[in-house]
């Protein structure tokens, strides 16, 4: 049995506060232009890095979408944000308790009284079962197919459900299902609430225009590649949030972005270049250090004559410098990886190296399969964010004799070109990852089932190796066989992971409280702004 209770966070803030404060003062005096907010002290304007999707908790994608919408929407179990230390902890969302059967294959959730919904109406387990029909009963009136295909993975072995009472409800799988709490907490493909009235009038397509859940702010405006806007909502059941407004603006560019930081326009900057650190530090930012839950991986698209040949993927593995892209593309702000469960994640293990840089190794590879002497030619498909590792990735194998030129395109036009790659397109530079094991599964199928790999990997071998960790009763060994699964797909380099990144936010001197939690989103309730 499994039970979580509320975790008080104050004293951790406070102390995380007054941290950030001195960080704050002590980068003050070390040259350059100060940077100093624009935006009134009850106003914080976070500078995206990317479009968010449709602000629907069961059609969207993206981290940057999640960074907003989780200020409107909530889970039934959320992630402890408020420690910059170890994987993320669970705590209650708007379920306060939650517990198993003895074969972990029924959850039963106790819900959270007394919490209403942006327009009023209440929050129950009537409100969770619409929810829940709603991508889950192909009879359902509000029956949603896009919401279906999103929370497909979390869900497809879903056997029913069950409204215990007004304040109790019950989720049962055809199978043990340890992993289900934590993949409640994360941001794609889980069930965040929204109220069933909203819904009701401004249907499935809607919901996304007019965003109404639970949570701490509210929806006020969204003007498409420009901003969103929410207000604090006064109805909130939980602690109020000191801010009074937050403001999200998407700023693609990133020099574009970084001047918006630096002439004090956005409050908080994402995706911070790797060579800006130092100068944002000098000029006063805090810039913390923390790993998140992310991770940078090839990504094979197998329709690709050379991805399909296994030498050719273990010569690719082999050929990458993970430590030189750490060290050099990104300035010494990334860490290597050697295994596809990126730190933050509950099962990474440090001292696991899966993968190995061996560039004559690689060369020996390539001729013993018959393809050396520069037979090899693809091309390498990146965003704009990623072309600079993209190209040292390039140089790599062409040290080892593979010709791999690369197509960088901005996000939009990339997601694309890999949703319909070219027959010359051999890989993607992709980035992912969560705090959750299940992340093996999801981007084995995200990377090498979507792409078409199953028939040129040992398919049989790793699905073994993901069902006996994803099916498992026996809390004592889930972690064990999640890292089992992770060598499987290392050893048949179906999918290659590079570098996980170290410094990813700037904050302003002005900004109080900011956490980077080892996951890939961020608390704002506890954020202040001084003057």
């Amino acid at each position: 049995m499994l039970i979580k209770r509320i975790r008080r966070r104050g004293a951790i803030a406070a102390a995380l506060t007054l941290t950030v404060a001195v960080v704050a003062t002590a980068c003050g005096g070390g040259g350059g232009d100060s940077i100093a907010s624009k935006n009134p002290s009850d106003t914080l304007v976070v500078g995206l890095y990317t479009e968010p999707t449709a602000i629907d908790p069961q059609r969207e994608y993206f981290w940057e979408t999640f960074r907003a919408s989780r200020n409107i929407y909530e889970p039934l179990v959320q992630e402890v944000l408020s420690s910059d230390q170890g994987v993320t902890e669970l705590a209650p969302g708007l379920a306060t308790t939650w517990r198993h059967s003895p074969d972990a294959s029924t959850w039963t959730f106790d819900l959270r009284r007394g919490v209403k919904f942006h327009d009023g109406t209440d929050f129950d387990a009537a409100a969770l079962d619409f929810n829940v029909k709603r991508f889950s009963d192909p009879g359902f009136e509000f029956y949603d197919e896009k919401s279906a295909a999103m929370l497909k993975a979390r869900f497809n072995d879903l056997k029913g459900t069950r409204i215990v009472d007004d304040h109790t409800y019950e989720f049962t799988f055809n199978r043990p299902y340890l992993g289900f709490p934590r993949l409640l907490a994360q941001s794609i493909g889980s069930p965040l609430i929204f109220s069933p009235a909203a819904l009701r009038q401004y249907g499935n397509d809607g919901l996304s225009e007019h965003p109404t859940g639970t949570g701490p702010y509210r929806f006020v405006e969204r003007k498409i590649n420009d901003h969103i806007t929410l207000d604090r909502f006064d109805g909130y059941w939980g602690e109020s949030p000191s801010l009074k407004r937050l403001v999200f603006r998407t700023i693609p560019n990133n020099q574009s972005r970084l001047a918006a930081f630096q002439s004090g326009e956005i409050d908080i900057l994402t995706r911070v270049q790797p060579t800006d650190v130092e100068l944002l530090e000098r000029q006063g930012a805090v810039v913390p250090k923390g790993t998140g839950a992310q991770l940078d991986y090839v990504s094979f698209l197998f329709g690709n004559r050379w991805a399909q040949n296994p030498s050719v993927r273990e010569a690719v593995s082999l050929a990458i410098d993970r430590q030189s892209l750490a060290d050099n593309i990104y300035s010494g702000h990334a860490q290597p990886l050697w295994s596809f469960l990126n730190p933050g994640n509950e099962a990474y293990d440090a001292n696991l190296r899966n993968y190995s840089y061996d560039p004559e190794r690689a060369r020996a590879v390539l001729d013993e399969a018959g393809a050396g002497n520069g037979q090899v030619s693809f091309n390498i498909i990146a965003d704009l964010a990623g072309q600079p590792e993209a190209e040292a990735i390039s140089a790599n194998l062409k040290a080892v004799g593979i010709d791999a030129p690369v197509v960088a395109l901005e996000r939009g036009n990339y997601s694309s070109r890999i949703s319909n790659p070219q027959p010359d397109d051999g890989f993607h530079l992709g980035e992912y990852g969560g705090t959750y094991p299940e992340w093996a599964l999801e981007g084995f199928n995200s990377t090498v089932v979507a792409n078409g790999g199953e028939r040129y990997v040992d398919y049989p071998a790793i699905t073994r190796a993901l069902d006996a960790a994803r099916y498992t009763a026996d809390p004592a060994v889930r972690i064990a066989n999640w890292q089992n699964a992770d060598k499987v797909i290392a050893a048949d380099h179906a999918v290659i992971p590079t570098v996980n990144f170290t410094r990813y936010y700037a904050i302003s001197p002005q900004v109080r409280g900011f956490v980077w939690p080892s996951t890939n989103w961020y608390d704002l309730g506890p954020v202040s702004k001084e003057g």
